[in-house]
């Protein structure tokens, strides 16, 4: 038994010489890893990005979205109703104040009308006649006064009458371009019926809303420039009128400029961008927006001292897109930490990889 066991040992024993020699790595690596682990201990510092805290002047713009309005616009509708006898304009056409746009048909009114011209002219010769007797004494003042009624009745009739065909005359009551055409010769239209658009667009209209902090800096006469979703060209426009209140709901303020479009190019309705200056201030100190840490009462900012993070409260002014206005809290030379904010902790070591100045 004795010997068994003794061979058993001895073959353990040559198979695990076997394994050693075959496979070395097994029996190295840990050993490796441990020793790696002694001669390079981990880094503990926290890898940022800083920027030096320096003054400038910070150009105090903001930037608003609007939209473009006609100077005039006017959906073209008759008084009267009636069917469309003539069609005097072109879609597309700039028209002229006054000019004759639609003509419905009153013929009957037209008759009408010289019925009322024949009975004027009797009634005038009769007043005439009446006159002469009531100078003669030949007849009473009562039966001139009638005369005269009649006459004056007449004309008033006549008055009205050509009021009401005047109405069957549809004429631009500005100078500007017609749009689309809805109705065609013949169509009976009632004083609902849509016929075109007339758009003055020369000069045009910006319609925009401030909002309500900003309200005192926004007066009239104020300049701003724009830029229109179909073309990148910057162009400017002067502020005229004003609202008298803040939107309650929204919190702004309702402002209007207006600018020259002398080539048409500007089209009511388009989305405009639009470029507010309010005032410029110089040495102001203005780090990025990622270097701002929120808290439950105010703002945070990292700086950098001695090789460690230090926390800082702060005070924050104006923000642009990408920065923002410290008022309180760091001083010109101080250094920010402006990346890798997130995993910073005051008293943490840190690693500067990039450094603005």
């Amino acid at each position: 038994m004795n010997k068994i066991i003794i061979r058993i040992i001895a073959s353990i024993a040559v198979l695990a010489i076997i394994i050693y020699l075959v496979f070395p790595s097994l029996f190295s690596s840990d050993s490796e890893n441990k020793k790696e682990t002694q001669t390079e201990p981990k880094s503990s510092k926290i890898a940022i990005d800083a920027q030096i805290v320096k003054y400038e002047t910070f150009e105090n713009d903001i930037v608003l979205t609007g939209s473009l309005l006609a100077n005039e616009s006017v959906e073209l509708a008759s008084e009267i109703s009636g069917k469309i006898e003539n069609i005097y304009f072109d879609e597309g056409e700039f028209v002229s104040k006054g000019k004759l746009l639609v003509q419905t048909n009153v013929a009957d009114l037209q008759a009408n009308l010289q019925r009322l011209k024949y009975t004027a002219k009797l009634n005038s010769q009769t007043e005439q006649r009446q006159k002469q007797l009531l100078e003669k004494e030949a007849i009473s003042r009562e039966e001139y006064d009638i005369a005269f009624t009649n006459l004056k009745t007449t004309q008033a009739e006549i008055d009205a009458l050509e009021a009401e065909i005047d109405k069957s005359r549809i004429r631009a009551p500005f100078s500007g371009f017609i749009g689309l055409r809805y109705v065609s010769e013949g169509s009976y239209i009632t004083p609902t019926s849509q016929i075109a658009s007339l758009y003055n667009v020369d000069p045009i209209k910006i319609e925009f809303s401030v909002p309500s902090r900003y309200s005192g800096l926004v007066k009239k006469g104020s300049k701003i420039t724009f830029s229109s979703e179909a073309e990148n060209t910057e162009r400017e426009a002067t502020v005229y009128a004003i609202e008298p209140q803040i939107d309650p709901v929204t919190r702004t303020l309702s402002a209007r400029a207006q600018t020259a479009n002398p080539n048409n190019s500007l089209i009511p309705g388009q989305f405009i961008r639009i470029n507010l200056s309010l005032e410029n201030r110089e040495n102001a100190i203005l780090i990025p927006t990622t270097a701002i840490m929120p808290k439950a009462n105010g703002h945070t900012v990292f700086i950098i001292k001695e090789g460690r993070a230090q926390l800082k409260d702060v005070e924050l002014g104006a923000r642009t897109s990408t920065r923002v206005e410290i008022l309180k809290g760091i001083s010109k030379g101080d250094t920010v930490a402006i990346a890798g904010v997130p995993q910073l902790k005051n008293r943490a070591e840190i690693e500067i990889k990039k450094l603005e100045k």
